[in-house]
């Protein structure tokens, strides 16, 4: 299986093509393979790899929120509360310093991205950063090399490249965007002896790997 480096040197390369491709300016060339060699690892953001642990909101800082919430929570019912809801209080705030550290893992640090991704969109009313956190989402439900990995996966992602473009209407960006994610299926096919396993491309109907 190629490591998301070589995922990456794939979709800058990819990125330094369409340049050729459109004669785009320097800038523009330096732009798409900085966006492809990105681009080139979302398709892994199923699973615990580069560009999922570069964008999950770090474990520690939840933790540390949890933490101090438990805490003022005992305090508050230490001093405030009587019975059973100072109890209630105590038990609610155990849970607030111990359920975090045994329960929070990669896929719910990246499904909380991308709930705040498409929260942080909504607020400001971009809809390419919902877009990005709508398949963000998507990915941390999903079993690895499935979705992502196909047909389904590249429509998805299209029209969040689509959104992007129409936003920032560079010559070249779409295309980049596209065929930089598709790199990566294309990468991960099983006619490339570092590959054990292949892409299933037509996946969820016909699970043949490639």
């Amino acid at each position: 299986m190629l490591k998301g480096t070589s995922h990456m040197m794939i979709g800058a390369a990819t990125g330094i093509g369409v340049a050729v491709w459109t004669q785009s300016p320097p800038i523009n060339t330096a732009l798409f393979v900085c966006i492809g060699a990105v681009t080139a690892l979302v398709p892994d953001l199923d699973v615990n790899g580069k560009l999922a642990n570069k964008i999950t909101i770090e474990k520690k800082w939840l933790v540390l929120f949890f933490t101090v919430a438990g805490l003022l929570l005992a305090l508050y019912s230490y001093f405030m509360l009587f019975g059973m809801k100072q109890a209630s209080g105590f038990i609610l705030s155990v849970g607030l310093l111990l359920l975090p550290r045994l329960f929070i893992k990669q896929r719910m640090m990246l499904f909380l991205t991308g709930a705040l991704v498409l929260y942080t969109g909504w607020y400001i009313n971009e809809s390419w950063i919902m877009y990005i956190g709508l398949f963000i989402l998507f990915a941390s439900l999903v079993s690895h090399r499935t979705w992502t990995h196909s047909i389904i996966g590249i429509l998805f992602f299209y029209f969040v490249a689509a959104e992007i473009e129409r936003v920032y209407p560079i010559d070249g960006l779409l295309t980049v965007l596209v065929l930089s994610y598709m790199s990566h299926l294309l990468a991960d096919m099983k006619m490339l002896p570092a590959n054990k396993k292949g892409t299933k491309f037509f996946y969820p109907l016909w699970k043949k790997e490639f």
